[in-house]
């Protein structure tokens, strides 16, 4: 871990909350929530595109599709994603989803997560740990699929994975979205959907990208990690902790 470093949030604030969508619980009894985001923030590149080439390896879609999901990606991790673009990409993932079985494209979401886990950067498995040893509640947040964030969740030590829903019908996916997208400020929405109001506001936020600001505005104390062009210019405009890990 390089560049300038940032302390622990003070521990002993307790955050009683709902959790999920029937349950009481409580987050972080001691210690303070903390919300890390998955691509390039964690790990050096994006779990979208592993599991594109994963489904491509499978048959479930084509080498031109990925090809071009990995040009987008590059082009959206120099110069960002407009909100128009990124709403494009989300309805092709959906409809290119649409029909699969659910148990099948489990399969893939599952070991897609295992290759994750293990392109987590030492700085950030260290700033883990340092979390983990503190008693604070660690969650990952990702625009990936819920059911990969699971396993990445589990990986890594987290207490809660927090990521896309896909819509379900009669065991295959429909197509559509169960929920808001996590991306932009529906990484607010999804946070309160799964976590209950007042999470953010009272948590340490990591993130990487200028699509992540309105999670990190709404913060307790954002932290920009491997930021992109933009947000290192927030950040240093604002004053916020930088980190970078390799």
């Amino acid at each position: 871990m390089t560049a300038r470093r940032t302390s622990l949030p003070p521990s002993g604030r307790s955050l009683a909350t709902r959790v999920g969508r029937d349950t009481h619980a409580t987050v972080a009894a001691s210690g303070t929530v903390a919300l890390f985001d998955l691509d390039r923030t964690l790990v050096p590149g994006s779990s979208l595109v592993a599991l594109g080439r994963m489904m491509a390896s499978r048959g479930m879609v084509s080498r031109r599709r990925l090809l071009l999901a990995a040009a987008q990606d590059r082009r959206f991790r120099w110069h960002g994603a407009t909100d128009a673009a990124v709403a494009r990409l989300r309805a092709d993932a959906l409809r290119h989803v649409a029909g699969i079985e659910q148990d099948r494209l489990l399969e893939v979401l599952t070991e897609v997560g295992r290759h994750v886990i293990d392109d987590v950067l030492p700085g950030a498995k260290a700033l883990l740990r340092r979390h983990r040893a503190a008693g604070d509640f660690i969650v990952i947040l990702s625009a990936s699929p819920q059911e990969l964030v699971e396993v990445v969740a589990a990986g890594v030590g987290a207490h809660r994975a927090v990521g896309t829903r896909a819509g379900i019908d009669t065991g295959r996916y429909s197509g559509e979205l169960d929920g808001p997208f996590c991306y932009g400020a529906g990484k607010i929405d999804r946070v309160t959907a799964e976590l209950g109001s007042g999470v953010v506001e009272s948590a340490v936020a990591y993130a990487d990208s200028i699509s992540d600001l309105p999670l990190l505005e709404r913060a307790a104390e954002p932290i920009a990690v491997n930021p992109d062009r933009r947000l290192a210019q927030v950040a240093r405009r604002n004053g916020w902790p930088v980190l970078r890990f390799s």
